[in-house]
C-alpha cells in the first residue's frame, strides 16, 4: 500500500515534540499535501469531506515537487484537523509557524479562511476575510490586525512566540513594516491543527495553501560560538563541572576523548601510551564522527553529529561517563548548512550572533519554501535523533579494543526534509509493503569515521587479500585511497582495514576499523513502539558495506566505514504505532596489524563477542568478568563445561524427569527445567553454548 506524508506549503512553524520519552528536543511538522504517484495527500487528516476531491483539491504547481491544497466550499463549512497524540508533543509556548496562502477571490458571502493551532498552553487562531486579517486575543475575542492582502497573491506569514509570558508576533513576507503583536489566549486543549474554509453563499469560495511548517524551539540546542581548543585543553577539562571533554582510558594506555559541546564527537585520541593526539588542534572537523546522508533527497541532506565547526558552535549533548563506557544521550541532529535549502544567509544564532564563514559560498535557497524569520535552530533542524556509545571491550592480555555503536531514529514528522525537494527518482526506496514516498528516507549512507594526522607518519594502509595475505598501500599524494567491499558472507579476515606508520605488520601504533556481522548489524533497521521505544520488529535493508582509507587533504588522512541501506519509513507512512531507526556498530582496534588480525579472528559472530575460550585460563577460572558475553557458566561462576547437573535458574539441581530419553524438554511448567535455555533442548551444555 502506498504511504505518503502531506506537507502543505503553508508554513506553520510550530514546535511539535515527540513524547518526552522520545527525544531531547521538540519535534517539527511539515505539510505539503503531496498528491503524486507515491503519496496520498491528506493522509492522517480528518474531516467529513476530506476525501471529496471537488472540495479539497490537491495539485502539483511545478516540476520541483511543489504542491498546493485548494479549499472550495459552496454555502458550507469545510474543516479538516490533524491530531496525532503519539508524536504531537509541542513546546507549547516557544515556537515558530510559517504558512503560505492565497485567496483567489472573495465572493462577498462571509467568506473565511481560518487556521487554528492548539499548542497545549495557547490557542493560535488567524482568520482571513474580505474585511482583513484578524486573530483571537487573550479575551477570546476577534481582534483586527490588518487589511486583507490583495486577491490572488501568495503571502508567507510567520508567527513567533518565545515564552508563555511573552506576546507573539506575526510578520508578513519578511517585511519589518508588516509586523503585528498578538496577545494569545491561554488554552489547555490537546494539541491539534485545524484548517477551515467557509462561505454562506452559492458562489464557490476558493483559497489555497502552499505549505505549512510548524517548528518548536528546542529545549536543548547549540551552545553558540565556542572558543578554540588549546594544546593542554583535554587535561584541563577532566573532572570539571560542565566538562567539554570526556575520556575513555584503555587498558594498554591509549585514550579516547569526546566533546559534549560537539554531540559526542571524538576530538582526542592517543594511539599508544603517552603518544600524541591524532590532531594537536582537534577541531570538530578533524576527529572521529558518525554521520549520514540521504541520497534520495540528494546528497545535500546531511545531518551531522557535531554541528557546524568549532568556531560556530555545535550540538550540546549529555555524555554519561563510566570507567569502561562513554554514552552520548539522544539528541536531535541538525543538517550541515549549504546552498539549495538554507534561506537566511548569514545564519543567526538564537542569541542574535551571526554565523559568517568566508569559506562558504553565497547561499541561495531554491526550495520555494519561504523561511522568513527563522534562525539556525529552525533552518537546520532534521527529522532524526541520534545517540551513540564508545565502550571498552578489551580482553585480558589483549590489545585495546573499543566498540563504537550509534543509532539514528526517524522520530519527527517530515518538515525539514521537504526542503530537499529535488529527489533522485532512481534512488526512491522500496519497502516490503509499498514503494517509498517523497517523505521517506531513501538510499541512506551511514558512516563511522576517524581521522589521523599524516604529519605523525600515518601513511600506510594494510588489509588482507582473498588468499589471506597482507597487502599494503602507501599514500603518497592527496586523493590516494584504498577501498574494500564487504557483504554478509565476507569472512572476518576480510572485514577490517588498518592504518599504520609502517608497512610492517608487526609495527606498533596501528589502528583499524572492523565491521562484524553481529546481531546488531544483521538487524540494523528497527521498528520501535511509539509508546515505550521497545523493538517491535527488525529487518536488514543494507545494500552495501565498504571501508575506505585515503589521504584527504594537507596534513590529515582518514578511515571511513560506510553502510548504505534502502531507507527508513517516515513516521506518518508506516504503522501508526511504530517509527523506524537504523543501528550500526563496529570495533576500533589498536596495536600491530598482526595483533589486530588475531583479535579479529577471535571474534565469535554467534556470541556477538570474542571467543569463549579466551575468557578462561588454564585452570578454568574466569579471567575477564567485565566481558558482556563470557565463557563461564553463570551458575557456580567457573569455566567448567556445563552439564545437566547445573541449574540455569540457580535455584537448585535439575529434575531429570524434565527430559525424555531423546533429551527433549517434556515439562515446560516446571520452574526448574533441564533444557539449556539456548537452543531449547536438553543436550548437555558446553562452552559452545552462549548463556546470553
Amino acid at each position: 500500500m502506498k504511504k505518503s506524508i502531506i506537507v502543505i506549503p503553508i508554513f506553520f512553524m510550530f514546535s511539535l515534540v515527540c513524547h518526552a520519552q522520545f527525544g531531547a528536543d521538540y519535534s517539527s511538522y511539515g505539510f505539503n499535501f503531496i498528491n503524486d504517484t507515491y503519496n496520498e495527500g491528506l493522509k492522517n487528516w480528518s474531516g467529513s469531506d476530506v476525501k471529496d476531491v471537488e472540495k479539497f483539491h490537491l495539485y502539483k504547481q511545478d516540476d520541483q515537487n511543489n504542491y498546493a491544497l485548494e479549499l472550495k466550499p459552496t454555502n458550507e463549512i469545510l474543516s479538516i484537523a490533524y491530531d496525532d497524540s503519539g508524536y504531537m508533543d509541542l513546546n507549547p509556548c516557544s515556537f515558530k509557524m510559517l504558512f503560505r496562502t492565497r485567496v483567489n477571490e472573495y465572493s462577498g458571502n462571509n467568506d473565511t479562511l481560518k487556521f487554528v493551532v492548539f499548542t497545549g498552553a495557547k490557542k493560535v487562531q488567524l482568520e482571513f476575510t474580505s474585511d482583513g486579517i484578524s486573530y483571537t486575543n487573550r479575551a477570546n475575542q476577534s481582534e483586527s490586525l490588518t487589511a486583507i492582502a490583495q486577491d490572488n497573491q501568495w503571502i508567507t506569514y510567520t508567527l513567533s512566540l518565545n515564552s508563555c509570558a511573552d506576546k507573539a508576533t506575526l510578520m508578513l513576507e519578511n517585511d519589518p513594516a508588516n509586523i503585528y503583536t498578538l496577545d494569545l489566549p491561554d488554552n489547555v486543549s490537546e494539541q491539534s491543527i485545524h484548517i477551515v474554509a467557509s462561505t454562506n453563499g452559492d458562489a464557490v469560495f476558493t483559497s489555497e495553501i502552499d505549505h505549512l511548517f510548524v517548528y518548536s524551539n528546542p529545549v536543548k540546542w547549540w551552545l553558540g560560538p565556542s572558543s578554540n581548543f588549546q594544546n593542554d585543553t583535554p587535561a584541563g577539562y577532566v573532572g570539571t563541572t560542565g566538562d567539554r571533554q570526556h575520556f575513555l582510558s584503555l587498558p594498554n594506555g591509549e585514550k579516547i576523548g569526546v566533546n559534549e559541546n560537539a554531540g559526542g564527537f571524538v576530538t582526542f585520541t592517543e594511539l599508544y601510551p603517552g603518544g600524541p593526539n591524532l590532531d594537536p588542534f582537534p577541531k570538530f572537523g578533524s576527529g572521529g564522527t558518525k554521520t549520514l546522508r540521504g541520497y534520495f533527497h540528494t546528497s545535500k541532506f546531511n545531518p551531522v553529529q557535531a554541528g557546524i565547526s568549532s568556531a560556530s558552535g555545535g550540538h550540546l549533548a549529555t555524555v554519561v561517563s563510566t570507567p569502561d563506557k562513554l554514552e552520548i544521550e539522544q539528541f536531535p541532529l541538525h543538517s550541515y548548512f549549504q546552498d539549495d535549502f538554507i534561506e537566511n544567509s548569514p545564519l543567526v544564532f538564537p542569541t542574535g550572533e551571526i554565523l559568517e564563514d568566508e569559506s562558504h559560498p553565497i547561499i541561495e535557497d531554491d526550495d520555494n519554501y519561504d523561511e522568513f524569520g527563522l534562525d539556525m535552530r529552525h533552518e537546520l533542524m532534521s527529522e532524526l535523533d541520534f545517540s551513540a556509545s564508545i565502550e571498552n571491550i578489551t580482553r585480558s592480555n589483549s590489545i585495546s579494543t573499543v566498540k563504537h555503536a550509534a543509532e539514528w531514529e526517524y522520530i519527527r514528522h517530515p518538515a525539514h526534509i521537504l526542503q530537499f525537494h529535488e529527489i533522485v527518482e532512481n534512488d526512491r526506496p522500496h519497502f516490503d509493503d509499498r514503494e517509498g514516498s517523497d517523505t521517506d528516507m531513501g538510499d541512506m549512507r551511514f558512516k563511522f569515521e576517524f581521522r589521523l594526522n599524516k604529519d605523525l607518519g600515518y601513511e600506510w594502509i594494510l588489509w588482507r587479500d582473498a588468499n589471506n595475505e597482507w597487502q599494503t598501500f602507501n599514500t603518497v599524494e592527496v586523493g590516494d585511497k584504498k577501498e574494500i567491499v564487504i557483504d554478509v558472507n565476507t569472512t572476518a579476515e576480510n572485514r577490517f582495514m588498518v592504518f599504520s606508520t609502517s608497512p610492517d605488520p608487526d609495527e606498533a601504533g596501528a589502528v583499524s576499523w572492523f565491521y562484524p556481522e553481529s546481531h546488531t548489524n544483521k538487524n540494523s533497521t528497527v521498528g520501535k513502539s511509539r509508546s515505550n521505544k521497545e523493538a517491535m520488529y527488525t529487518t536488514d535493508r543494507r545494500t552495501s558495506i565498504t571501508i575506505v582509507s585515503d589521504w584527504r587533504k594537507t596534513n590529515w588522512c582518514r578511515m571511513n566505514l560506510y553502510v548504505r541501506n534502502d531507507g527508513l519509513k517516515a513516521p506518518c507512512n508506516g504503522d501508526a504505532n511504530i517509527y523506524e531507526s537504523f543501528q550500526f556498530e563496529a570495533l576500533q582496534l589498536f596495536g600491530t596489524p598482526n595483533q589486530i588480525l588475531d583479535e579479529v579472528l577471535s571474534y565469535d559472530v554467534d556470541q556477538d563477542g570474542f571467543g569463549a575460550e579466551a575468557d578462561c585460563d588454564d585452570n578454568n577460572l574466569l579471567v575477564n568478568p567485565t566481558q558482556t558475553e563470557i565463557a563461564y557458566d553463570g551458575i557456580d561462576n567457573d569455566c567448567d563445561p556445563l552439564t545437566l547437573d547445573d541449574d540455569l535458574d540457580q535455584d537448585g539441581f535439575i529434575n531429570a524427569e524434565d527430559c525424555d530419553d531423546d533429551n527433549a524438554q517434556i515439562n515446560t511448567a516446571q520452574t526448574e527445567i533441564a533444557y539449556d535455555g539456548i537452543d531449547n533442548d536438553c543436550d548437555p551444555l558446553t562452552l559452545d553454548d552462549d548463556l546470553d
